[in-house]
């Protein structure tokens, strides 16, 4: 049971599918915040002497530089901790791409399926008036924002 199971039939049977499917969705939603709490990106150079872990963005968690890897010239140290940064955040980006793909593709379908669907309501009343409706589709927002998606 999703809080949204919470809003009253509407007689409209697409209205109520559409309803279903946005409780259906913030469950979802919910799952992926604790994917992205999760989320790292790996990536290694100089034949793994060189180990960066990054979260999604590219904020830089962490640096493993192997104690052979002081023998390489400064140029090429810095060349291996820039390579595994670029991996790192490749695959940090790939693997957030992959979480939020399918609740991004899900929320531009409802919105799209809702366009005109929805009556004239006083500001304050209906679906984005509930406050937890109105903290995930600002979530959401944020999210595309800060992740360019």
């Amino acid at each position: 049971m999703t809080p949204y199971d919470q809003f009253k039939r509407t007689g409209d049977a697409e209205m109520d599918r559409l309803l279903d499917d946005f409780g259906k969705l913030s469950a979802r939603f919910e799952k992926m915040h604790e994917e992205l709490s999760e989320l790292r990106g790996h990536g290694e150079a100089a034949n793994g002497q060189v180990r960066v872990e990054v979260a999604p963005g590219g904020a830089l968690l962490g640096v493993e530089i192997d104690p052979r890897a002081m023998r390489l010239a400064s140029e090429e140290l810095c060349e291996a901790i820039m390579d595994a940064f670029t991996e790192a955040s490749d695959m940090a980006a790939n693997r957030l791409n992959g979480v939020l793909s399918p609740l991004i593709d899900r929320v531009d379908g409802f919105n799209e399926a809702m366009q005109g669907r929805m009556p004239r309501m006083e500001p304050g009343v209906g679906i984005g008036a509930d406050p937890q409706v109105a903290e995930a589709l600002r979530s959401l927002k944020e999210l595309r924002a800060k992740y360019d998606l």
